[in-house]
């Protein structure tokens, strides 16, 4: 009881620490995929309000968290949203300009900021939980730091500040794990399956990804009916029965909530998981539909190289969290001569197969970006707070046993663990600090920061033309302008006061349209060479009005088409 009122008051720095680099400032910028999940939560909405239930399917992830959580938004920001004669819209053009003719143009970024604030509560509400069910399995330092270390990973923060479903995954998967856990290798209290059912339904409502923790749930029990079987040679089938029955009660609390949720399984189950599955296995074989840039080489189609996922966390983890897992490693080598119990031992070993089996799962398909791998950085995270807190731990016994008639040499050394684990802490921290709001722009400085990382990674989802946006709002008569963007929809749209141009941009240069005044062109497109080499080679020889940077990343480029040098392509 006294460890978990403890655990209750440190849940408090773990809120704030959680909250405040996520919750501020939540109308900066625009990613790419947030105006389709606006626009798909709006139809989502008014299938709900009409009763047309399998109109509730938006998308194969299937986004249902993400969507409830913009219907919130909805009924929180613009509640007559209803009256306006509403429609289907299917796409974000579509929708902005049905918003656009009744007089609503800012409401985009409202009802957007607004859905993401209760992704961010969902976000803070999830990891409360989850601390709390971390200290149970791996105690209260560990688990204290190691939610310290959560809240302030750049990546993380990034990720769970969006409309968008890879955190909140991330975070019910979490949950799910360390909640299954508590009850397969503690008291087995009923209300930890409960928790972990309730979770996963919800992860598999976020994205069907999540559908690996049946599998990896599966194997933890086959793994206790085993070590029964080892340690008495024998093996009944009443012990089966007692590691059996839990799964399957996870599994069918868990599939109970998708179906309650999900308001399109209520009319047209077979079909709706007909579509999730389909397009799951289609995206698995056939990548991304257009080129990815990866280790200086672009991929045309899906990125089968398997150094992908594990270089993209080398880059997107902190020293703090690298130095953690190393001295986890030394722990587990040097065990036996240290105070390492068996249960800690055991649960960070499952964080840490959890992480390395799902690496490999989302390897096997072909569509690859980082924030795929999201769902494995908290459970890393927990393994290197353990490495952190059971080496000073160690410490701190080896100083009590030789400096017992030394009081106060304990005391210095005492002082010394505490300054240690405040300094990894705010270490971690800045990250956030130098980046906010671009957290992406983030990458492990012990590899080579920003510096390096665009010749290795793909740089940019849409943060940079919110600052390209602004520059030309300072223009005389910027309502009048016309701008053709790099993503228009959302990204340029939802903060630039001119006219922007939808229209994609073309493979050839010629095909620029010609009442564009201004062209924005993002980094990524120089690395992965779109639409075309030639139109790169184009705007290579053009000489930019204006350079975006963020954190020493080029971000875009903003080209005034009066100003291009003459060219036979252009006349």
């Amino acid at each position: 009881m006294k460890k978990l009122s403890l655990a209750a008051l440190l849940l408090i720095p773990i809120l704030i620490a959680t909250w405040l680099p996520r919750g501020l400032e939540l109308d900066h910028f625009v990613t790419v995929d947030e105006p389709k999940w606006l626009t798909r939560s709006a139809d989502f909405y008014v299938a709900l309000a009409t009763a047309e239930f399998a109109d509730t399917y938006q998308k194969e992830h299937p986004g249902v968290t993400v969507m409830w959580a913009e219907t919130a938004g909805f009924l929180w920001s613009f509640p007559e949203y209803l009256t306006e004669g509403s429609e289907l819209h299917g796409r974000p053009q579509k929708f902005k300009r049905f918003l656009e003719q009744r007089g609503h143009e800012d409401v985009p970024m409202t009802l957007l900021e607004a859905g993401r604030t209760f992704i961010v509560l969902g976000n803070l509400i999830i990891l409360a939980l989850a601390f709390l069910a971390a200290v149970r399995r791996l105690g209260l330092t560990p688990a204290f730091l190691g939610f310290l270390l959560i809240a302030l990973d750049p990546f993380s923060i990034a990720l769970s500040r969006l409309l968008h479903p890879d955190a909140l995954l991330s975070a019910l998967m979490l949950l799910s794990l360390l909640s299954f856990m508590n009850y397969l290798y503690r008291e087995r209290h009923f209300y930890d399956l409960t928790i972990a059912a309730v979770a996963a339904g919800l992860a598999w409502l976020t994205k069907s990804p999540s559908l690996f923790l049946i599998p990896f749930f599966g194997l933890l029990s086959v793994v206790e009916i085993g070590r029964s079987w080892w340690t008495q040679r024998q093996l009944s089938l009443r012990y089966v029965w007692h590691f059996t029955w839990p799964w399957l009660a996870w599994a069918g609390i868990a599939a109970l909530v998708f179906v309650l949720l999900w308001p399109a399984m209520w009319v047209d189950p077979l079909g709706s998981l007909r579509k999730v599955f389909g397009e799951a296995v289609t995206y698995a074989a056939e990548g991304h539909y257009t080129a990815t840039f990866f280790n200086g080489q672009i991929f045309e189609a899906g990125i089968s190289n398997w150094r992908f996922y594990p270089v993209n966390y080398l880059w997107r983890t902190t020293p703090a969290v690298l130095i953690g897992l190393l001295l986890a490693g030394i722990v587990f080598i040097f065990r036996r001569r240290l105070s390492f119990s068996k249960e800690l031992q055991g649960a960070t070993l499952i964080l840490i197969l959890f992480a390395l089996s799902y690496t490999i799962f989302m390897t096997i398909g072909d569509k690859k970006f980082d924030r795929y791998l999201l769902p494995i950085f908290a459970p890393l995270t927990l393994a290197a707070a353990v490495g952190w807190a059971t080496v000073t731990d160690n410490i701190l016994r080896r100083a009590t046993s030789i400096w017992i008639t030394k009081p106060k040499a304990v005391k210095i050394v005492q002082t010394g663990i505490v300054a240690l684990l405040i300094s990894v802490i705010l270490i971690q921290g800045i990250g956030p600090l130098q980046t906010f709001p671009y957290y992406f722009s983030y990458y492990n400085p012990i590899i080579g920061g920003s510096k390096r990382a665009p010749n290795v990674l793909t740089i940019g989802w849409g943060e940079g033309l919110d600052q390209a946006a602004r520059y030309l709002n300072t223009k005389p008569n910027a309502d009048d302008l016309h701008v053709q963007s790099w993503y228009p929809d959302g990204s340029f749209s939802y903060i630039f006061d001119g006219k922007t141009i939808y229209e994609t941009y073309g493979i050839n240069p010629e095909e620029l349209p010609k009442e564009a005044d201004y062209y924005v062109i993002y980094f990524h497109q120089r690395q992965r060479q779109l639409p075309s080499s030639g139109f790169i080679e184009f705007f290579d020889q053009q000489v930019p009005e204006h350079i975006i940077h963020i954190d020493g990343l080029e971000y875009a480029r903003i080209y005034r088409r009066d100003a291009f040098q003459p060219s036979p392509q252009l006349d």
